[in-house]
């Protein structure tokens, strides 16, 4: 056995032998008609602590222990109306604490978190106020393709999609030809997600682009880009939907929690009535 061990075994008996016992549990430390359980100090003590850390986390926390009693002995006797009125507030929140983490029980095991596409397109329609945009977003149709592709004439005049012939030349041209494409005719997406595909945009005003140009060919290096913005919302415009479907949801789940906690209020009060638990003065 080393010394440091020695040292720690000592000084825990040295705390131990004059600890006391009172029905079945160990008493650390006293003052006046508090006591520190053993097991108290067991629970505080952290288990991935060394010989020496450990012997001085108790010694430490015995001894803070005594003082802030001492303190609070003091307080009562030089202020009483102070610890008092904390008394009052430690209550207070005591029972508020106790009330929200039953509440968390009763709503978890009733509350139902399916949520219909209907519910979220008849919230949605109820509070277009409350969703705006702040940015500007667009449905659009962008390729990068090798300058060197012998098909750019055919991209060129598909890219427009005036019909769904167009359209899907275009889809079989890009599978074959592009590098990169990108259409979803029912997609918003942030017009700054498409700068980060196609950094040469930023040239352009962002406005300006998405009201009047909306397509345009851009060639970088030995790319070509292929932009197509056919349809847009400006910014501090309605946001789409799609935008706000997870927002919805949790709203819809925070509206039946809250009649859950109302529904649990209610039923505990009007119970109690019915077996006469509470009298009024």
């Amino acid at each position: 056995m080393n010394f440091k061990s020695l040292f720690f075994i000592l000084g825990i008996l040295s705390i131990l032998t004059s600890c006391q016992e009172e029905n079945n549990e160990v008493v650390i430390a006293k003052v006046q008609n508090y006591k520190l359980l053993k097991s108290e100090l067991n629970t505080e003590t952290p288990i991935n602590l060394n010989t020496d850390d450990s012997l001085i986390f108790v010694q430490n926390y015995i001894h803070n222990w005594v003082v802030d009693h001492l303190i609070s002995n003091k307080a009562a006797e030089l202020i009483p109306n102070e610890v008092q009125k904390v008394e009052k507030k430690i209550e207070k929140y005591k029972l508020s604490l106790i009330a929200h983490e039953f509440e968390q029980f009763y709503v978890n095991k009733r509350l139902d978190t399916n949520i219909n596409a209907f519910e979220i397109q008849d919230y949605y329609n109820n509070h277009l106020d409350d969703f705006v945009l702040n940015d500007y977003v667009v449905k659009c149709l962008y390729i990068k393709l090798p300058n060197s592709s012998k098909k750019v004439k055919y991209f060129k005049k598909y890219y427009h999609i005036y019909n769904e012939k167009m359209l899907d030349n275009l889809l079989t041209l890009a599978q074959k030809e592009a590098t990169t494409f990108y259409y979803n005719p029912e997609e918003w997406i942030y017009f700054d997600d498409l700068l980060k595909q196609i950094p040469a945009l930023e040239k352009f005003t962002k406005i300006n682009f998405i009201k009047k140009k909306k397509k345009t060919i851009l060639e970088v290096d030995d790319e070509l880009y292929f932009v197509n913005i056919y349809d847009y919302i400006i910014k501090d415009g309605t946001s789409p939907m799609s935008f706000e479907k997870d927002k919805i949801k949790s709203i819809i789940l925070n509206q039946r929690a809250n009649e859950l906690r109302k529904k649990l209020r209610l039923d505990l009060y009007d119970d109690a009535l019915e077996n006469q638990l509470i009298e009024k003065y």
